[in-house]
């Protein structure tokens, strides 16, 4: 299987060419955050333009391949302010917006586990949580606002939309998944054995049969593997 992989939007441009070889994926995968961005990259209205007119037609238009993850700064405006750059003037707009995305926290395929922040085990176990369940989970459980220190909060571990990369330096992990997540803004990616952490303003793709994890290069898009 061929994927397409979008780390956190954030009213960013980086995903736009890459969504239109969206023919040559089996699946494409958001990891969520697509706006309130930070003010020395993107103007919010720039950001909500962008989310208005490109990429939420372009996502209702190819529903059968994409999946959209939530991100914390999602649910800011699906049940209430909980992240910084809130875009309080059009909090009523973006929420219509991101409701009519097929929004949801986790994706699995194969060994392969997509969510915005990664899941830690202790997270799972310290709110009784099922690892299979969690796109049943309501986006105002409690358990999804859980904070770490790496973040400034007081919690024991970050949640599946708060985790800190950090966290999965210092934390057992799940031995049978391989995890895909952002959140935490790098200057390049982390690509570990047991994880990756993509959230540095490009597209990826995975190939699921040769475990190939990369950048994407719209130069090999189309050619024969």
């Amino acid at each position: 299987m061929k994927l397409l992989i979008i780390p956190d939007v954030h009213g960013r441009d980086f995903w736009i060419e890459p969504l239109e070889h969206i023919d040559e994926f089996d699946k494409v995968i958001f990891l969520g955050d697509y706006h309130d961005p930070y003010p020395f990259q993107v103007s919010k209205d720039t950001s909500r333009h962008r989310l208005r007119d490109i990429l939420v037609p372009k996502i209702l238009e190819n529903k059968d391949k994409v999946i959209c993850l939530v991100g914390n700064h999602d649910l800011s405006y699906l049940i209430g302010p909980c992240a910084d750059r809130f875009d309080d003037v059009h909090r009523d707009e973006i929420n219509k917006l991101l409701s009519k995305l097929p929004l949801q926290l986790t994706y699995q395929v194969d060994n392969y586990l997509f969510s915005h922040s990664g899941i830690l085990p202790l997270w799972i176990e310290e709110n009784n949580l099922k690892l299979e369940e969690l796109n049943n989970l309501c986006l105002g459980h409690p358990a999804l606002m859980q904070v770490s220190p790496y973040r400034g909060g007081c919690d024991k571990v970050g949640s599946c939309v708060w985790g800190d990369v950090r966290e999965y330096l210092s934390s057992y992990q799940y031995k049978d998944f391989y995890q895909i997540f952002g959140h935490t803004q790098l200057s390049h990616e982390i690509i570990k054995d047991t994880f990756a952490c993509l959230d540095c303003r490009k597209a990826f793709t995975l190939n699921t049969e040769t475990k190939e994890l990369k950048p994407y290069d719209s130069g090999t898009i189309g050619q024969t593997e």
